[in-house]
């Protein structure tokens, strides 16, 4: 999976998967829609809160560098958080992210 291919919006049946391990890898709790609610949930773990903290450290970088080169709106926020995300966890796990359809 490309960059580009993992910043498309999500279809309606089409789920994060965490590369983190779960408890339950097939459950529910590995599958998400949205970064922040699922990295906040498991942030007691370490592992979680490990790219939670990277995931911050990634976006202000970002959003630092950009804001110098022009003025920033909501979907350039967007863009730069979801980009942070996505570098935080392949730093952290040495896999990108998986995306995958559930019924």
């Amino acid at each position: 999976m490309n960059q580009s291919d993992s910043l498309k919006k999500l279809g309606q049946s089409e789920y994060y998967k965490c590369p983190l391990p779960h408890v339950h890898p097939r459950h529910e709790q590995a599958f998400f829609k949205n970064f922040e609610t699922h990295f906040s949930t498991f942030k007691t773990r370490e592992d979680h809160f490990a790219v939670l903290k990277l995931h911050e450290e990634i976006a202000w970088e970002l959003r630092r560098s950009e804001s110098e080169k022009r003025s920033l709106n909501e979907d350039d926020l967007r863009r730069i958080s979801l980009e942070a995300w996505l570098e935080a966890i392949k730093k952290q796990t040495g896999q990108p992210i998986g995306i995958i359809a559930r019924k």
